[in-house]
């Protein structure tokens, strides 16, 4: 993933904000979020998913909790294609990563699960009921296929 976007960044109230392209504003500028800004920038970029069809940090709920997922992108239709749970990069990817990102794609079923921390990117791709590690996401427009 070779990421070259300039991002907008300022300063308000002494805290660094980063601007949110899907959420149209500024939000607080953690490590997470900046690791969540790379990964729309590559979806936008790299793999060509149409901006109106992101969303990020929307809450879900899952029996009784509430939870927020990080980014999930849709195909035309509504239909969940991909779910991604970011991380600091100063986060490793573990079983407790892949688990909290199972439990939202318990409520999403989404084809495409993805980790990211910045660092190290893993995917998983959804064929007959269950899901296999892939190297990358493919082109958007072979997703819808």
């Amino acid at each position: 993933m070779d990421n070259k976007t300039a991002f907008r960044i300022r300063t308000n109230e002494g805290k660094k904000e980063i601007y949110d392209t899907i959420r149209k504003r500024f939000v607080l500028l953690t490590q997470e979020e900046m690791v969540r800004q790379a990964y729309i920038a590559y979806l936008l970029q790299e793999v060509k998913v149409p901006e109106i069809l992101i969303s990020v940090e929307k809450k879900i709920t899952y029996n009784t909790l509430s939870k927020r997922y990080d980014i999930v992108v849709a195909n035309p239709n509504g239909t969940i294609l991909i779910a991604v749970e970011c991380k600091a990069e100063s986060v490793n990817l573990n079983e407790d990563s892949l688990s909290q990102l199972a439990l939202y794609n318990a409520e999403l079923q989404a084809k495409y699960l993805v980790l990211f921390n910045g660092k190290q990117q893993i995917v998983f791709q959804k064929k007959d009921n269950s899901y296999t590690l892939i190297s990358t996401l493919p082109p958007y427009e072979k997703m819808l296929l």
